[in-house]
């Protein structure tokens, strides 16, 4: 996993590397630049709850803002929160998760 400083560092990263669409829905998102930029990276892990995985790029699917506080009605957002919420109880519990 790339170590990044800031939330935004790695925000820019994932701006360059991935479409810029709707992970969720396809549909075209705002540019950078627009005040609400920012709100199209949805944590699928909560931050607060899992702290290590606020910087990992893997935890964040792009999204337009209005479907960031509706993320969970989603099909592709649960089946990564279910394959990342296993992968986080293996790493740091030696657990499987059902």
């Amino acid at each position: 996993m790339a170590q990044f400083k800031n939330q935004m560092q790695m925000f820019l990263q994932i701006w360059d590397n991935r479409p810029h669409i709707s992970e969720l829905t396809g549909e075209p998102l705002l540019p950078y630049g627009n005040y609400r930029w920012h709100h199209q990276f949805l944590h699928i892990l909560p931050k607060g709850s899992y702290p290590y995985y606020k910087l990992n790029p893997e935890n964040i699917l792009l999204g337009l803002p209005d479907e960031h506080s509706h993320q969970e009605r989603y099909e592709v957002f649960n089946e990564k929160k279910l394959l990342l919420t296993r992968a986080y109880y293996k790493e740091f519990y030696n657990k499987e998760y059902d």
